[in-house]
């Protein structure tokens, strides 16, 4: 049986990271998508973010970035409060 794993502050750090990149990818796809533009551009996507967005459209790609930020926090709060317990 494997032990679990222990909370460490560099825990906190990757999950507090992985909050930002949800919300700054958000924020990017958003402007690219919903924002109002003559120039006719098209933004590049990467092959991941192209199977989300034939599933669900732009929409849906925004969505999945809020979503992983969301479990950014979610685990940035479970591993300061693991840390809490340990001390």
């Amino acid at each position: 049986m494997a032990e679990k794993e222990k909370s460490t502050w560099l825990s906190v750090i990757m999950s507090i990271g992985v909050i930002m990149m949800g919300v700054g990818f958000a924020i990017v796809r958003y402007t690219q998508f919903f924002e109002k533009g003559d120039n006719g551009f098209t933004p590049r996507i990467t092959r991941i973010e192209l199977y989300i967005y034939r599933a669900v459209g732009p929409s849906g790609l925004v969505t999945a970035f809020i979503l992983m930020a969301i479990a950014g926090l979610y685990y940035t709060i479970y591993h300061i409060r693991a840390i809490r317990r340990q001390q």
